[in-house]
């Protein structure tokens, strides 16, 4: 990373503070921590070399969604709101550079280093999804006659619980995963970037030329189709607007008949809970190419429409409950 991130806090809680400069006085992406009496301060501490993250304690300054959008809109900048009542949460606009956490009731020694491993544990994704590509992660690229098979992932209606199920069960270096969830226009961002605070993989709503690697999770954006493709020998994506499908865009179908048409028998189809019935063909020419599919049960399902869809042209190889289907993916993917 060229630039390093500032972390300013607008604290005056002496444990907290205490904690954070010593857990994040070792973090080298860390520039520099400073800490602010009042919230006006923060904004002439902030940086336009790198990025930003405020520590805004709602105990000491209240909550100010004009100022901080203001902010926002001039530098990178993230904001951490903390505050002993979770009723304050309900104050704030969390938008997907922003994250709440409740303080301890009690700050004692266990409580302090738990809470302060939880802000760093977010950072340190911050941290990760503002580093350019170094050569391991260029490394890390599949291409499309590598041995490694990818995992394409259909989902609708329950399907954000289901995929964070599936997600936090899967290990850090795991098969490529491309997912089409249906979900209206803006929130697939704002649904990646949650996912990414909270697991370790890298996840990320799509753009064209993004590359598949190990590890990697790409959401297709809302409003966009998403297929796989190839760029200079290795795997990618591409996003476009075209007519939805099913009265769905992203639509499944067309994600699932472009990985049969460029992996051939190299992946594994997923079709987990959803209305309607988008996915079920595209499984059937993944099914026909020689991938392995494997289709949510519908006790299960919170809505059991595409995986029955799928089900009933043959399209599904293992029909499994939710819980079994993290190790049947990896299983397959092998």
């Amino acid at each position: 990373m060229a630039d390093g991130m500032r972390l300013i806090l607008a604290a005056s809680k002496q444990e907290m503070v205490d904690g954070m400069k010593t857990g994040f006085t070792k973090k080298p992406y860390i520039e520099s921590i400073i800490t602010v009496a009042r919230l006006s301060d923060a904004e002439n501490k902030l940086t336009r070399k790198g990025s930003n993250i405020l520590v805004w304690d709602l105990d000491d300054h209240r909550p100010d969604a004009f100022w901080a959008k203001t902010l926002q809109s001039k530098f990178s900048l993230y904001i951490i709101y903390t505050s002993f009542s979770n009723s304050y949460s309900n104050l704030v606009v969390l938008s997907g550079n922003d994250e709440y956490f409740q303080k301890p009731p009690l700050f004692t020694e266990a409580t302090t280093i738990r809470y302060i491993s939880n802000l760093e544990k977010y950072v340190d994704n911050l941290a990760k999804k503002q580093r350019p590509p170094a050569m391991r992660e260029l490394v890390k690229m599949v291409g499309p006659n590598d041995k490694q098979k990818i995992i394409a992932v259909a989902s609708s209606t329950g399907g954000t619980n289901a995929l964070e199920d599936i997600i936090k069960r899967l290990p850090d270096d795991m098969p490529p995963m491309v997912v089409v969830q249906h979900m209206p226009s803006g929130f697939t961002k704002l649904f990646a970037d949650r996912l990414t605070n909270h697991f370790r993989q890298d996840i990320r709503e799509a753009q064209s030329g993004d590359y598949l690697m190990r590890g990697r999770i790409l959401l297709a954006p809302a409003d966009r189709h998403m297929i796989l493709t190839r760029i200079q020998g290795k795997l990618a994506v591409e996003c476009y607007e075209g007519e939805r499908i099913h009265g769905v865009m992203p639509a499944a179908d067309i994600l699932f008949e472009s990985v049969a048409k460029v992996m051939g028998s190299n992946a594994v189809g997923v079709v987990l809970t959803g209305m309607g019935n988008d996915g079920a063909k595209g499984l059937v020419h993944m099914k026909n190419a020689g991938c392995k599919t494997i289709g949510q049960d519908e006790a299960s399902c919170v809505v059991y429409g595409m995986p029955r869809a799928a089900k009933m042209l043959g399209a599904i190889d293992h029909e499994l409950p939710l819980s079994q289907i993290p190790e049947a993916m990896l299983r397959l993917a092998l």
